[in-house]
């Protein structure tokens, strides 16, 4: 599976850059110069904004819900190995950022906004050059430090039970890149038309951030940066190694397209083996529950319990399991089927 994949990425361009090979947008929207809570939720609809950290979920609803919070987490704790498109939108798209951000902020009644980053990403210098009006809150260069639950545990200090979201304890986390359109649409009056990502063939060392149009094909995207493809050697995994999944060349890119891997499929599969019980997938699951046991219950549709349904709501489905799995048991895959039960 893609979980087994080692690439040494410091052999591998420089993240900084981001570009943008493509046109850029037209003007359409006609912008929004003052916040207004009560019409703030139809603004996002009218431009069409998703949770782009790879949720898809509609932003306003988010926001809706979030009313009242007394503080927004800027979610830039980029975590997923070889991804660092949400770095190089911090450090070259920090306008829109910064505007997306005192948008929502205001929009819920916020009166905190917290910077939230990585360990070993983006010097706090550079932060504060460009985010000097928030605070800022460092995390660990682990995966999954960016989960949303992970992100509440350590600025309150307390683990959230199951079945908590962010606004209930007064906070509401935004990813770089939804907050990076929000403050496209107010200032430039372009609508959710484009999205950052990371794109990258480690086999050639290619390595770049880009800014590519929603709706483009997968195809024209590598014929564009001239990349070379053979489906019979190489297979494309969208948004990352972890929580990814494979795609065609066919496929478009979507507003939670987080990155595009080109990757050699005999380094990327491997042959599951029959499961040892050696309990790594518990001890690494960074929310504490049994992943295996889970597997066995989805697999005799014993799938009906309050216990079981309660493990597998709180499951974001990161793919630690499956990463630490001596076995090369595809555990994600099959947690991911037993969502469908929920």
């Amino acid at each position: 599976m893609l979980r087994k994949i080692t690439i040494n990425w410091n052999k591998l361009a420089d993240f900084r850059v981001l570009e943008n090979p493509f046109p850029n947008p037209e003007r359409i929207f006609s912008g929004l110069d003052d916040i207004n809570p009560e019409t703030f939720l139809d603004f996002l609809d009218d431009i069409g904004l998703v949770g782009m950290g790879g949720s898809g979920f509609r932003t306003s609803e988010k926001i809706k819900a979030s009313i009242g919070a007394h503080t927004l987490v800027i979610n830039g704790v980029e975590c997923e190995p070889g991804i660092t498109a949400d770095q190089s939108v911090l450090l070259n798209d920090s306008l829109w950022v910064a505007a997306g951000a005192n948008a929502c902020a205001k929009a819920v009644g916020a009166t905190k906004v917290i910077l939230a980053t990585k360990d070993g990403g983006i010097s706090l210098d550079d932060l504060n050059k460009r985010y000097g009006e928030f605070s800022m809150e460092r995390f660990a260069a682990k995966y999954p430090a960016g989960a949303e639950k992970l992100i509440l545990k350590q600025l309150t200090g307390k683990t959230p039970p199951p079945g908590l979201r962010p606004y209930q304890w007064g906070y509401l986390i935004q990813n770089v890149v939804s907050l990076r359109a929000i403050g496209r649409a107010i200032i430039d009056g372009i609508p959710v038309m484009e999205r950052p990502l990371t794109l990258t063939m480690p086999s050639i060392g290619f390595y770049k951030n880009a800014v590519i149009p929603v709706g483009l094909t997968i195809r024209e995207v590598l014929e564009v940066y001239k990349i070379s493809f053979d489906p019979s050697t190489h297979l494309i995994a969208d948004s990352g190694l972890m929580m990814g999944h494979e795609v065609s060349l066919d496929d478009v890119i979507e507003k939670t397209t987080l990155s595009l891997f080109i990757l050699k499929r005999d380094s990327a599969w491997h042959d599951e083996r029959p499961c040892t019980r050696c309990g790594t997938c518990n001890t690494a699951c960074p929310l504490g529950l049994h992943p295996y046991s889970l597997v066995e219950r989805i697999k005799k549709d014993k799938v009906s319990s309050a216990a079981f349904k309660a493990q597998m709501t709180e499951c974001f489905l990161c793919g630690v399991c499956s990463a630490v799995c001596p076995s090369d048991i595809p555990i994600v895959q099959t947690l991911k089927e037993g969502k469908k039960c929920l």
